[in-house]
């Protein structure tokens, strides 16, 4: 398969001959080919996108807030040798980094005395700078611990910034878990290390700065020394300085998605939820070719940023035009200007488009549009959901309640249902699902559009004695009239709507029941659809997780499947 053009921007290759590959890893993801039964991780996906055919095994280990260069061999002999090189001392490595505070000396050498030990208190930042300078004299003389097998890091500061210094660590260690070890027991504290540093004003593992920037290792197959670099993130020098750089939170969250990104058939998903990815109150998403910033939060930080957000999206991506959605709390409360901008056609960055684009999802299209409103006609969380729908729908007769732009009645039909019916009290929003429907062929025979408020309609449906074999309700966390009358509550009402589409189900019936209200946990929502079932006995056949692009905000929404006797 031809990777999505961005692949190459997050995970470049820096060297590559028949037995090695070398790419920049960024951090945020796992490198993955581990464990089986693992989660897949970059090797993965980078394999996927090679076609499949080849074996990726990684010959050195960078953790997932770690970066730089990856080493890969093509066969299992040519990483056992480059872990040997690396175990055995002889293969340099190259890291930049960043410590917290001034580092008074030029230049410092740590040997393997430096490293920390269990039970063993380690030294203040003075006295192990001064066993480190000892260190070096030590070295000068060859009386190191393990003779020329010592494991020696020379570090050279950089650059000196506000509280923070970028250094330089040429080092023989074996990993990143050794070489840490030895910059604390020499006090020099990396951002965002846990493991190594227990001061209660540790910052976030995300802030870590690590970044191999170069190894060097003998290849046996040529006979010559490669050497391998891969410059430093450009937000180093922002973190040196104490300043917020986008780009850093930006680019993790893309790498974390990188395995789900691949797939050819999709080109629409979540590339942040910045509450659990370091960018409280935005929210992004990619549609096709324009991606989607919603604002929940007139944070200075972001608001200050949002145009470099949003050319960082357009240069990284390769979409046409990044828009804007502004939300406040209640959206009566919206001023005329964010409703101005939520019709404009003009992005914040790139080239406007059509007020109706067409994106691809599992091998369907559907139609949204970008700049019509708040949301912009499917809603991505859903997206493995329709998938199960349809995988189940063959043959049956399908009932969506609150069906918005009938996503879910597509996948049905999609998947063979013999008949849907979707049920919204907006007609624009059914004309809208008509067209996805011709946008992928099928015929209007056997599917309804009927407008109508979901619980009206339960009632109709049973003085009908309508059956259905399959009943979807993915309702809104709370639903109002014009006048701002509060109508339904998914967490006071969700027991009525399910008894009311219980009552529809033949037997061997299935139910879907999915909410984003996040006060409602998964047990809560269990809870209510058995209050709503009544006697009637079933069966969970699965809670399914979120997408990996929404992982990350397990809270997000919660789906529960079940079929009845």
């Amino acid at each position: 398969m031809n990777p999505p053009a961005f692949f190459q921007h997050l995970l470049p290759t820096l060297y590559e001959d028949d037995q090695v590959l070398a790419v920049g890893k960024p951090a945020g993801s796992d490198v993955g080919a581990g464990r089986e039964g693992s989660a897949p991780g970059l090797v993965d996906a980078l394999v996927k996108c090679r076609g499949g055919k080849e074996a990726l095994l990684p010959a050195n280990r960078l953790n997932r807030h770690e970066s730089g260069v990856l080493l890969l061999g093509k066969h299992p002999e040519i990483a056992a040798h480059i872990r040997a090189g690396i175990r055995s001392n002889r293969i340099i490595q190259e890291y930049v980094a960043v410590v917290l505070g001034p580092v008074a000396e030029s230049t410092l050498v740590i040997d393997s005395r430096h490293g920390a030990s269990r039970g063993r208190r380690r030294p203040p930042a003075r006295e192990g700078r001064r066993q480190a300078r000892a260190s070096t004299r030590s070295v000068a003389k060859g009386e190191t611990r393990g003779g020329s097998n010592a494991r020696k890091t020379t570090v050279d500061v950089l650059r000196r910034g506000r509280g923070r210094t970028l250094i330089r660590c040429r080092t023989t260690v074996e990993n990143t878990h050794a070489l840490r070890a030895q910059l604390r027991a020499a006090g020099l504290r990396l951002i965002g290390d846990h493991l190594h540093d227990r001061s209660p004003r540790r910052t976030a593992p995300e802030h870590l700065c690590l970044h191999l920037t170069r190894i060097a290792f003998h290849h046996p197959e040529l006979k010559s020394r490669i050497n391998v670099r891969c410059r430093p993130p450009a937000g180093f020098a922002a973190m040196v300085e104490g300043e917020w750089a986008p780009e850093r939170p930006l680019l993790a969250a893309l790498a974390r998605r990188l395995p789900g990104l691949v797939e050819s058939e999709t080109d629409s998903y979540r590339l942040l939820t910045g509450s659990v990815e370091e960018v409280k109150g935005l929210v992004a998403e990619k549609y096709g070719c324009v991606v989607i910033l919603q604002i929940f939060e007139d944070r200075p930080q972001i608001i200050d940023s949002l145009e470099a957000i949003a050319r960082w999206y357009l240069k990284t991506l390769g979409v046409r035009a990044v828009y804007t959605k502004r939300f406040v709390k209640g959206r009566s409360a919206a001023d005329d200007r964010i409703l101005r901008d939520l019709h404009s056609p003009r992005p914040l960055a790139g080239k406007p488009v059509a007020p109706q684009i067409e994106i691809t999802e599992g091998g369907l299209s559907f139609l949204v549009r970008p700049y019509d409103g708040f949301s912009v006609g499917l809603f991505l969380d859903q997206r493995e959901n329709r998938g199960r729908v349809r995988a189940l729908a063959k043959g049956r007769d399908v009932l969506n309640l609150f069906a918005y732009t009938c996503g879910f009645s597509v996948a049905a039909a999609a998947g063979g249902a013999h008949s849907t019916v979707s049920v919204d009290i907006s007609p624009k929003h059914l004309d809208w699902g008509r067209a996805n429907f011709a946008l992928n062929d099928l015929g209007m025979a056997d599917h309804q559009f009927i407008k109508s408020p979901a619980g009206d309609y339960l009632k109709r449906a049973k003085r009908q004695e309508k059956l259905f074999d399959m009943v979807l309700l993915d309702p809104p966390s709370f639903a109002h009239e014009r006048k701002g009358k509060q109508t339904f509550s998914v967490s006071r009402d969700l027991p009525e709507l399910v008894a009311g589409a219980t009552a529809l189900l033949r037997p061997g019936g299935v139910m879907m029941v999915s909410t984003n209200y996040r006060r409602l946990s998964a047990p809560r929502l269990r809870k209510l659809v058995t209050e709503g079932t009544g006697r009637r006995p079933f069966q969970v056949m699965s809670s399914p997780r979120l997408p990996t692009d929404f992982a990350m905000d397990p809270n997000h929404a919660k789906t529960i499947f079940i079929r009845f006797e």
